[in-house]
């Protein structure tokens, strides 16, 4: 193995280690990690509208309305 060869191998070992020790990477790592926990957060709120219990709203009981109201009137 050749002296080029070597300090190529070095080389390569050391671009293959994050650099996690630097004040922006910590800094990069607490943004993504922000980020994902946002999301979570976002995607529980979602979870639990699919899946919760179901709410009786005005909404849902747009079919059952008649206009028996305007029939009293009269």
């Amino acid at each position: 193995m050749s002296i080029s060869e070597i300090a190529d191998n070095k080389w390569e070992v050391q671009a293959a280690k994050p650099p996690v020790s630097t004040v922006p990477a910590i800094f990069q790592i607490l943004l993504i990690a922000s980020f994902a926990a946002v999301f979570v957060w976002i995607l529980q709120f979602s979870v639990i509208g699919i899946f919760g219990a179901k709410r009786d709203t005005m909404a849902d009981n747009y079919g059952k309305m008649g206009s028996e109201a305007a029939a009293k009137k009269e």
